[in-house]
Protein backbone atom coordinates (compact mmCIF):
# COMPACT_ATOMS: atom_id res chain seq x y z
CA UNK A 1 0.00 0.00 0.00
CA UNK A 2 1.59 3.46 -1.01
CA UNK A 3 1.33 6.68 0.57
CA UNK A 4 -1.54 7.84 -1.60
CA UNK A 5 -3.60 4.92 -1.16
CA UNK A 6 -3.37 5.36 2.54
CA UNK A 7 -4.44 8.80 2.21
CA UNK A 8 -7.37 8.48 0.12
CA UNK A 9 -8.32 5.40 2.71
CA UNK A 10 -8.35 7.88 5.62
CA UNK A 11 -10.10 10.77 4.26
CA UNK A 12 -12.87 8.58 2.89
CA UNK A 13 -13.42 8.05 6.39
CA UNK A 14 -13.23 10.73 8.01
CA UNK A 15 -15.22 12.11 4.70
CA UNK A 16 -17.82 9.26 5.14
CA UNK A 17 -18.24 10.43 9.49
CA UNK A 18 -19.32 13.83 8.39
CA UNK A 19 -21.53 12.73 5.52
CA UNK A 20 -22.84 10.22 8.30
CA UNK A 21 -23.84 12.93 10.60
CA UNK A 22 -25.10 15.38 8.13
CA UNK A 23 -27.81 12.78 6.99
CA UNK A 24 -28.73 11.75 10.65
CA UNK A 25 -29.83 15.52 11.16
CA UNK A 26 -32.14 15.91 7.81
CA UNK A 27 -35.15 14.89 9.83
CA UNK A 28 -35.02 16.78 13.03
CA UNK A 29 -33.75 20.29 11.33
CA UNK A 30 -37.20 19.98 8.91
CA UNK A 31 -39.12 22.96 9.62
CA UNK A 32 -43.18 23.49 10.38
CA UNK A 33 -45.67 25.51 9.65
CA UNK A 34 -48.68 25.52 11.55
CA UNK A 35 -52.65 26.02 11.73
CA UNK A 36 -52.69 26.59 7.81
CA UNK A 37 -56.48 27.11 8.10
CA UNK A 38 -56.87 30.69 5.72
CA UNK A 39 -56.34 31.55 2.65
CA UNK A 40 -53.59 34.74 4.08
CA UNK A 41 -51.71 31.58 6.22
CA UNK A 42 -51.70 29.83 2.88
CA UNK A 43 -50.18 32.67 0.72
CA UNK A 44 -47.99 33.04 3.29
CA UNK A 45 -47.29 29.38 3.96
CA UNK A 46 -46.25 29.58 -0.36
CA UNK A 47 -43.98 32.07 -0.22
CA UNK A 48 -42.73 30.99 3.65
CA UNK A 49 -38.58 28.99 4.33
CA UNK A 50 -40.60 26.01 6.03
CA UNK A 51 -41.13 22.78 4.19
CA UNK A 52 -43.56 21.34 6.56
CA UNK A 53 -47.20 22.54 5.94
CA UNK A 54 -49.75 21.28 9.15
CA UNK A 55 -53.32 22.78 8.78
CA UNK A 56 -56.44 21.43 10.33
CA UNK A 57 -59.12 19.37 8.82
CA UNK A 58 -62.97 19.64 10.42
CA UNK A 59 -66.49 20.03 8.55
CA UNK A 60 -68.44 23.35 8.56
CA UNK A 61 -69.07 26.07 6.03
CA UNK A 62 -67.51 28.46 4.43
CA UNK A 63 -67.97 32.59 6.05
CA UNK A 64 -69.10 33.55 2.09
CA UNK A 65 -71.97 31.44 2.65
CA UNK A 66 -75.17 33.58 2.99
CA UNK A 67 -77.04 32.60 6.05
CA UNK A 68 -80.24 30.91 4.30
CA UNK A 69 -78.11 29.83 1.61
CA UNK A 70 -75.94 27.17 3.56
CA UNK A 71 -75.76 23.75 2.00
CA UNK A 72 -74.24 20.65 3.85
CA UNK A 73 -71.39 20.49 5.86
CA UNK A 74 -67.66 19.83 4.07
CA UNK A 75 -64.68 20.07 4.87
CA UNK A 76 -62.65 23.15 5.73
CA UNK A 77 -60.00 24.02 6.95
CA UNK A 78 -59.77 25.13 10.50
CA UNK A 79 -59.81 24.17 14.07
CA UNK A 80 -62.24 23.55 16.67
CA UNK A 81 -64.30 24.84 18.07
CA UNK A 82 -64.89 26.84 14.78
CA UNK A 83 -67.50 25.65 12.34
CA UNK A 84 -66.63 28.40 9.86
CA UNK A 85 -63.76 28.95 7.32
CA UNK A 86 -62.42 31.29 4.80
CA UNK A 87 -60.96 28.17 2.91
CA UNK A 88 -62.16 24.88 2.07
CA UNK A 89 -60.18 21.70 1.74
CA UNK A 90 -60.57 21.62 -2.28
CA UNK A 91 -59.05 25.02 -2.42
CA UNK A 92 -55.96 24.14 -0.46
CA UNK A 93 -55.40 21.40 -1.81
CA UNK A 94 -55.64 22.66 -5.37
CA UNK A 95 -53.43 25.40 -4.25
CA UNK A 96 -50.54 23.17 -2.25
CA UNK A 97 -50.65 19.79 -4.58
CA UNK A 98 -47.58 21.04 -6.83
CA UNK A 99 -45.90 22.86 -4.38
CA UNK A 100 -42.49 21.22 -3.07
CA UNK A 101 -43.77 22.18 0.34
CA UNK A 102 -44.55 18.72 2.69
CA UNK A 103 -48.47 18.62 3.87
CA UNK A 104 -49.47 17.11 6.66
CA UNK A 105 -53.76 17.33 7.80
CA UNK A 106 -54.83 17.36 10.62
CA UNK A 107 -58.12 15.50 10.94
CA UNK A 108 -60.22 16.88 14.30
CA UNK A 109 -63.45 14.37 14.02
CA UNK A 110 -64.17 10.78 12.01
CA UNK A 111 -66.67 13.19 9.80
CA UNK A 112 -64.35 15.73 8.79
CA UNK A 113 -61.85 12.56 7.81
CA UNK A 114 -64.53 10.64 6.13
CA UNK A 115 -65.93 13.33 3.75
CA UNK A 116 -62.22 14.59 3.20
CA UNK A 117 -61.20 11.53 1.69
CA UNK A 118 -62.82 11.50 -1.84
CA UNK A 119 -61.36 15.07 -1.40
CA UNK A 120 -58.31 14.00 -1.34
CA UNK A 121 -58.33 11.58 -3.97
CA UNK A 122 -59.65 13.44 -6.27
CA UNK A 123 -57.15 16.39 -5.98
CA UNK A 124 -54.02 13.75 -6.01
CA UNK A 125 -55.18 10.97 -8.41
CA UNK A 126 -52.82 12.29 -11.54
CA UNK A 127 -49.43 12.96 -9.41
CA UNK A 128 -47.45 10.58 -7.72
CA UNK A 129 -47.76 9.01 -4.62
CA UNK A 130 -44.95 10.89 -3.09
CA UNK A 131 -46.76 13.84 -3.29
CA UNK A 132 -49.38 12.41 -1.15
CA UNK A 133 -50.11 14.57 2.16
CA UNK A 134 -49.46 13.34 6.10
CA UNK A 135 -52.87 11.89 7.07
CA UNK A 136 -52.57 13.25 11.39
CA UNK A 137 -55.37 11.69 13.51
CA UNK A 138 -54.97 11.53 17.58
CA UNK A 139 -57.17 7.77 17.59
CA UNK A 140 -56.38 6.94 21.42
CA UNK A 141 -56.31 8.66 24.80
CA UNK A 142 -52.90 9.18 26.12
CA UNK A 143 -51.28 10.17 28.74
CA UNK A 144 -52.39 13.97 31.22
CA UNK A 145 -55.07 12.24 30.84
CA UNK A 146 -56.50 13.05 27.67
CA UNK A 147 -59.75 13.35 26.29
CA UNK A 148 -61.70 10.37 24.41
CA UNK A 149 -60.38 10.81 20.55
CA UNK A 150 -62.65 12.33 18.06
CA UNK A 151 -61.07 10.38 15.33
CA UNK A 152 -61.96 6.19 15.39
CA UNK A 153 -58.45 4.10 15.53
CA UNK A 154 -60.29 1.48 13.10
CA UNK A 155 -61.99 3.86 10.62
CA UNK A 156 -58.85 5.72 10.35
CA UNK A 157 -56.30 2.89 9.45
CA UNK A 158 -58.77 0.67 7.67
CA UNK A 159 -59.65 4.05 4.95
CA UNK A 160 -56.42 5.50 4.99
CA UNK A 161 -54.79 1.65 4.08
CA UNK A 162 -57.51 1.39 1.49
CA UNK A 163 -57.49 4.57 -0.08
CA UNK A 164 -54.19 5.97 0.38
CA UNK A 165 -51.60 2.99 1.25
CA UNK A 166 -48.69 5.30 0.05
CA UNK A 167 -49.49 8.28 2.67
CA UNK A 168 -47.83 8.55 5.79
CA UNK A 169 -49.94 8.21 8.78
CA UNK A 170 -48.91 10.07 11.93
CA UNK A 171 -50.60 8.56 14.57
CA UNK A 172 -51.13 10.24 17.95
CA UNK A 173 -52.79 10.28 21.74
CA UNK A 174 -54.90 13.04 23.07
CA UNK A 175 -53.07 15.00 26.05
CA UNK A 176 -53.43 17.10 28.47
CA UNK A 177 -50.77 19.23 30.56
CA UNK A 178 -49.40 16.86 33.09
CA UNK A 179 -44.97 17.65 33.65
CA UNK A 180 -44.95 14.24 35.43
CA UNK A 181 -47.27 12.27 33.27
CA UNK A 182 -45.13 9.89 30.29
CA UNK A 183 -45.82 7.57 27.27
CA UNK A 184 -46.51 4.40 29.78
CA UNK A 185 -46.27 0.70 29.11
CA UNK A 186 -49.87 0.85 28.91
CA UNK A 187 -50.46 3.86 26.26
CA UNK A 188 -48.00 1.99 24.17
CA UNK A 189 -49.21 -1.03 24.15
CA UNK A 190 -52.68 0.29 23.22
CA UNK A 191 -51.21 1.64 19.83
CA UNK A 192 -48.95 -1.56 19.00
CA UNK A 193 -52.77 -3.14 19.83
CA UNK A 194 -54.81 -1.23 17.15
CA UNK A 195 -52.01 -1.37 14.36
CA UNK A 196 -52.02 -5.19 14.66
CA UNK A 197 -55.37 -5.55 14.82
CA UNK A 198 -55.63 -3.52 12.14
CA UNK A 199 -53.13 -5.25 9.72
CA UNK A 200 -51.68 -1.93 8.93
CA UNK A 201 -47.94 -2.45 7.97
CA UNK A 202 -47.00 0.82 6.23
CA UNK A 203 -44.33 3.03 8.67
CA UNK A 204 -45.79 5.52 10.16
CA UNK A 205 -44.52 8.18 12.41
CA UNK A 206 -46.08 8.80 16.09
CA UNK A 207 -47.08 12.17 17.22
CA UNK A 208 -45.83 12.68 21.04
CA UNK A 209 -45.91 15.50 23.16
CA UNK A 210 -42.37 16.34 23.48
CA UNK A 211 -42.78 17.02 27.83
CA UNK A 212 -43.87 13.52 28.00
CA UNK A 213 -41.74 11.63 25.66
CA UNK A 214 -38.76 13.10 27.39
CA UNK A 215 -39.95 11.15 30.22
CA UNK A 216 -40.85 7.47 27.97
CA UNK A 217 -37.60 7.19 26.18
CA UNK A 218 -37.17 3.23 26.92
CA UNK A 219 -40.88 2.99 26.13
CA UNK A 220 -40.72 4.66 22.85
CA UNK A 221 -37.70 2.85 22.02
CA UNK A 222 -39.98 -0.01 22.38
CA UNK A 223 -42.48 1.34 20.01
CA UNK A 224 -40.21 1.86 16.89
CA UNK A 225 -38.48 -1.31 17.20
CA UNK A 226 -42.47 -2.80 17.16
CA UNK A 227 -43.40 -1.01 14.70
CA UNK A 228 -43.33 -1.11 10.76
CA UNK A 229 -39.74 -0.61 8.96
CA UNK A 230 -39.04 3.00 8.27
CA UNK A 231 -41.60 4.57 11.31
CA UNK A 232 -40.47 7.35 12.82
CA UNK A 233 -41.23 9.78 15.70
CA UNK A 234 -42.66 13.33 15.72
CA UNK A 235 -41.95 15.15 18.84
CA UNK A 236 -43.92 18.13 18.88
CA UNK A 237 -45.03 20.52 21.78
CA UNK A 238 -47.53 23.35 20.93
CA UNK A 239 -47.85 24.84 24.24
CA UNK A 240 -44.84 27.23 25.50
CA UNK A 241 -45.71 26.53 29.46
CA UNK A 242 -45.06 22.94 28.87
CA UNK A 243 -41.98 21.86 31.14
CA UNK A 244 -39.29 19.87 28.74
CA UNK A 245 -36.11 18.04 30.12
CA UNK A 246 -33.52 19.15 27.35
CA UNK A 247 -30.80 16.84 28.70
CA UNK A 248 -33.53 14.47 28.21
CA UNK A 249 -34.40 14.79 24.27
CA UNK A 250 -31.14 15.27 23.68
CA UNK A 251 -30.67 11.57 25.26
CA UNK A 252 -34.20 10.54 23.42
CA UNK A 253 -33.01 11.44 19.76
CA UNK A 254 -29.37 9.66 20.34
CA UNK A 255 -30.85 6.52 21.29
CA UNK A 256 -33.50 6.09 18.57
CA UNK A 257 -31.47 8.06 15.76
CA UNK A 258 -31.97 11.57 14.61
CA UNK A 259 -32.83 10.14 11.17
CA UNK A 260 -35.88 8.40 13.11
CA UNK A 261 -36.96 11.87 15.05
CA UNK A 262 -39.02 14.81 13.22
CA UNK A 263 -38.94 17.98 16.20
CA UNK A 264 -41.75 19.95 15.79
CA UNK A 265 -41.39 22.73 18.37
CA UNK A 266 -41.95 26.38 19.23
CA UNK A 267 -38.74 28.03 17.99
CA UNK A 268 -37.46 29.34 20.91
CA UNK A 269 -37.55 25.74 22.60
CA UNK A 270 -35.70 24.36 19.54
CA UNK A 271 -33.08 26.97 19.74
CA UNK A 272 -32.73 25.69 23.14
CA UNK A 273 -32.45 22.33 21.88
CA UNK A 274 -30.01 22.32 19.21
CA UNK A 275 -27.64 24.44 20.99
CA UNK A 276 -27.59 21.49 23.46
CA UNK A 277 -27.59 18.75 20.85
CA UNK A 278 -25.04 20.18 18.77
CA UNK A 279 -22.60 20.54 21.23
CA UNK A 280 -23.14 17.01 22.39
CA UNK A 281 -22.26 15.52 18.67
CA UNK A 282 -19.26 17.75 18.69
CA UNK A 283 -18.03 16.00 21.75
CA UNK A 284 -18.88 12.58 20.57
CA UNK A 285 -17.21 13.25 17.35
CA UNK A 286 -14.29 14.67 18.86
CA UNK A 287 -14.00 11.34 20.27
CA UNK A 288 -14.54 9.91 17.07
CA UNK A 289 -12.00 11.75 14.97
CA UNK A 290 -9.59 10.82 17.52
CA UNK A 291 -10.24 7.32 17.53
CA UNK A 292 -9.96 8.00 13.64
CA UNK A 293 -6.35 9.52 14.00
CA UNK A 294 -5.09 7.01 16.09
CA UNK A 295 -6.29 4.41 13.86
CA UNK A 296 -4.59 6.61 10.77
CA UNK A 297 -1.40 6.61 12.61
CA UNK A 298 -0.94 2.52 13.19
CA UNK A 299 -2.33 2.02 9.15
CA UNK A 300 1.25 4.52 8.18
CA UNK A 301 2.86 2.69 11.17
CA UNK A 302 2.30 -0.84 9.81
CA UNK A 303 3.32 0.64 5.97
CA UNK A 304 5.91 2.70 6.05
CA UNK A 305 8.12 1.38 9.52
Amino acid sequence: MNLMVCIDFILGVIMQVFNTQTEQTSLITATWDHAVNSKAKLQSALTGEYKMIEADVITGHLVDEVEGEKTERIPIMGHPPSITSDLSLKEFLDVLKNSNKILKLDFKSTEAFQLALPVIENAFKDLPPNRLPWLNADILPGPGPGDSPGVDADTFLKESSKSFPDSILSLGWTTKRNDNDKYSEHYINEMVDVLFKSKYMHPVTYAVRASFAVNSISELQYLLETSPVGSTLTVWCSDPKDIINYPNLVQLINTVGANRVYLDLPDEMYKIFFEMYTSSSAASNNVGLQSIFLASLFVLKNVFL
